[in-house]
């Protein structure tokens, strides 16, 4: 049996991406359509304000619309970015879809697909398991990922996340694990990137914590006067 360091989270296992990285991605994937949807109803700045932390006082016409929004929807240059400074704010939402549609249609020898993000994203869905055998998947998953946050930061429907306390992280040992809501993992630790537990994992876990915790008390317990 060949045993590999998934690409993304270097777990030993017998696949170059791990089924649950695998499954992350397909999660992320299956939340863009709905976090495009919510983008385009965001653009209108909230009275009194934009959200994105501009005044709307100003001594010149306001931007029409909110300026994080306008940017993650709007086209990317025609030009090629030369230096640091000419890009500004993150990567239009369409545009990081369609690069990376781009490079599977190409490897693939694929028909290209329509710039929409329904028939992007059912296109690399429909691939995923190609792409999570490519040494690129990190890049991928960082990419899709940084989309998703971005943009639920925007709308506001980031996932709300909860401290599980008394437990321990298995591999940094420290309180340090989290659960989101909605989320596609049972638990994380917000230090270790590797350390993600579905529920059976999370469940064993806690459950051999406690047992190790109840075997310490009847050993002290033990060597007690």
């Amino acid at each position: 049996m060949n045993l590999f360091e998934c690409f993304i989270c270097g777990q030993p296992q017998e696949a170059k991406t791990c089924d649950r990285c695998r499954s992350r991605i397909r999660g992320l994937l299956a939340q863009l359509p709905e976090q495009y949807a919510y983008l385009c109803v965001s653009r209108q700045r909230v009275q009194g304000g934009g959200r994105d932390g501009r005044s709307s006082r100003r001594l010149h016409a306001p931007t029409p619309g909110r300026e994080d929004v306008l940017n993650l929807l709007g086209p990317a240059s025609r030009q090629a970015v030369t230096d640091v400074q000419d890009q500004t704010g993150a990567v239009p939402f369409l545009e990081v879809l369609a690069s990376w549609c781009a490079a599977v249609t190409e490897e693939r020898g694929l028909t290209g697909v329509k710039k929409n993000v329904v028939a992007m994203t059912a296109r690399l869905t429909a691939h995923l398991g190609w792409i999570c055998e490519q040494p690129w998947v990190t890049d991928f998953e960082e990419e899709i990922r940084d989309l998703v946050r971005t943009t639920q930061r925007i709308t506001m429907t980031e996932p709300r996340k909860e401290l599980l306390k008394g437990v321990t992280c298995p591999s940094c040992e420290g309180l340090t694990l989290v659960r989101y809501f909605p989320g596609d993992w049972t638990a994380e630790c917000v230090l270790c990137s590797s350390v993600r537990l579905d529920q059976r994992d999370y469940e064993n876990l806690v459950r051999d914590q406690a047992h190790r915790a109840h075997e310490a008390v009847k050993s002290s317990a033990t060597d007690g006067p």
